[in-house]
C-alpha cells in the first residue's frame, strides 16, 4: 500500500487515513501540518478496491465504530474524525500551544468557480426546503468541492465523507442530501459531514453534537 510521507518532527508512529473528497480529513491534515509533527496517510479513495478492503478490514478489527478521518497514534490510540484536543494531548502538545507556521505556505486560491455556483444552488434548495447549511462557508464550500470532486469519479453527488462504491444503488442511501440526513440534524443538530445543520446551530443557539455513523456495514442496500 502507497503512503504519502509529510516530513517534520518526528513525535512517534502517526497514521492517517483519509478520503480526498472529506473536508474533516483536510481539517486533520492541517493540523497535524500547523503542529509540525512527522506524519503519513493514504487517501483510501484512491487506492485499488484491494487495498480499500484491507483498509477497512483493519479498522474493522479495531472497532467497528468509526469513520474516515481515522488517526492513529504510537499503535496505540485511534481517533475517529476530527478532534483536536485529543490529537493534541496526545502527540504531546498543549490544548493552546501555539503550532508552527508552514514554510512556503501558499496565500488562499482564488474561488473556484464550480464550487461557488454549486454552493449558491445548494443554498437556494435549503431555502426552498426550510433547510439550513453549516454557517462555516469556507468549510461548507470544502464539503461541496467534496461533492462535486465524487460527481466527477463516480458521476454522483454521493456523500464526500463517506466511502463511496461507485454503484448507484449500492450508494443510493448515501447520495447527498442522504437518507441519514433527517434524523442526524434531529438529533444531533447536523448531518454526518456536516453540511446540514439545525436552524439552532445555524443561528448559534446551540452547538453541534458528534454524530455516530448510522449506516450499517454489510448491509443490502434497497434500490
Amino acid at each position: 500500500m502507497e503512503w504519502t510521507a509529510v516530513e517534520g518532527e518526528d513525535r512517534g508512529e502517526v497514521r492517517l487515513y483519509t478520503l480526498s473528497s472529506c473536508a474533516w480529513c483536510g481539517k486533520v491534515k492541517d493540523l497535524l501540518n500547523r503542529l509540525g509533527v512527522k506524519y503519513q496517510y493514504a487517501d483510501t479513495d484512491l487506492l485499488s478496491q484491494p487495498e480499500q478492503e484491507q483498509i477497512v478490514a483493519f479498522l474493522d478489527s479495531i472497532t467497528e465504530q468509526w469513520g474516515f478521518p481515522v488517526l492513529l497514534i504510537h499503535n496505540q490510540y485511534m481517533l475517529s474524525g476530527y478532534k483536536e484536543k485529543a490529537t493534541r494531548r496526545l502527540l504531546g502538545f498543549g490544548e493552546t500551544e501555539a503550532v508552527v507556521d508552514i514554510p512556503g505556505a501558499q496565500p488562499a486560491a482564488d474561488p473556484d468557480p464550480a464550487v461557488e455556483k454549486a454552493y449558491e444552488r445548494l443554498q437556494r434548495f435549503c431555502a426552498g426546503k426550510g433547510w439550513f447549511l453549516n454557517q462555516d462557508a469556507s468549510f461548507t464550500r470544502a464539503l461541496v468541492k467534496g461533492l462535486l470532486d465524487n460527481q466527477k469519479r463516480y458521476g454522483t453527488w454521493a456523500c464526500p465523507c463517506r466511502l463511496v462504491t461507485g454503484d448507484r444503488d449500492q450508494d443510493r442511501d448515501i447520495l447527498c442530501p442522504c437518507v441519514y440526513r433527517e434524523p442526524d440534524v434531529r438529533e444531533f443538530g447536523a448531518c454526518y459531514c456536516g453540511l446540514y445543520v439545525s436552524e439552532r446551530v445555524f443561528r448559534g443557539e446551540a452547538a453541534a453534537e458528534p454524530v455516530p455513523e448510522r449506516r450499517k456495514k454489510n448491509e443490502p442496500r434497497q434500490p
